[in-house]
């Protein structure tokens, strides 16, 4: 059985983005613990790891580098933003080249996601068209996925993620444990 690690995209010292009275760190930190909660809930044998919220990224990596392998499954979650309100939907990143376990694991997430919250699907993209063009927790040994949920800059990205957000972590929870068996 693999492992499943769960990332929230920005820690308590990186505030992330903000925007429509919303903070990403803070985001991020509660998306990844609803998700949590949902993994413990439905399948209390599955191992998963959390990362700590004072670490950084460097930090992360490492730990995750420590321990992880082939069989296990990384999630970092985040939310997206735009000097434009009306950019909206959920992305998933993943490493450039990368296999093709992370691929199908970032497509049935962001399909899932847009569909819940009913925000457009945009898709698996390389990491090369995203702003850093690298984003160094998708090259852990684990199958990587990097997911914007949504558009913190667009309220009804946000509105619809404060709506459903407890049955998208459910679907989330539920798509990382069928991936760890």
């Amino acid at each position: 059985m693999g492992v499943i690690f769960l990332i929230a995209g920005h820690h308590l010292k990186d505030p992330g983005a903000s925007g429509n009275g919303y903070q990403e760190n803070k985001l991020t930190i509660e998306m990844r613990d609803l998700i949590a909660t949902r993994i413990r809930q439905l399948s209390p044998g599955t191992i998963l790891w959390i990362d700590d919220d004072r670490d950084t990224l460097t930090q992360v990596i490492a730990k995750v580098n420590a321990v992880a392998t082939a069989d296990d499954y990384l999630l970092d979650v985040h939310f997206d933003a735009a000097a434009s309100p009306k950019a909206s939907g959920a992305t998933v990143f993943v490493a450039d080249g990368a296999r093709d376990k992370s691929k199908s694991f970032g497509k049935d997430i962001v399909e899932f996601v847009s569909t819940i919250l009913r925000i457009p699907n945009r898709g698996v993209r390389s990491e090369v068209l995203s702003n850093r063009k690298r984003l160094g927790i998708l090259h852990t040994k684990a199958s990587s996925a990097l997911l914007e949920v949504g558009f913190i800059s667009n309220p009804t990205d946000m509105a619809n993620h404060e709506d459903w957000k407890h049955w998208a972590a459910d679907e989330i929870a539920r798509i990382c444990i069928a991936r760890v068996g």
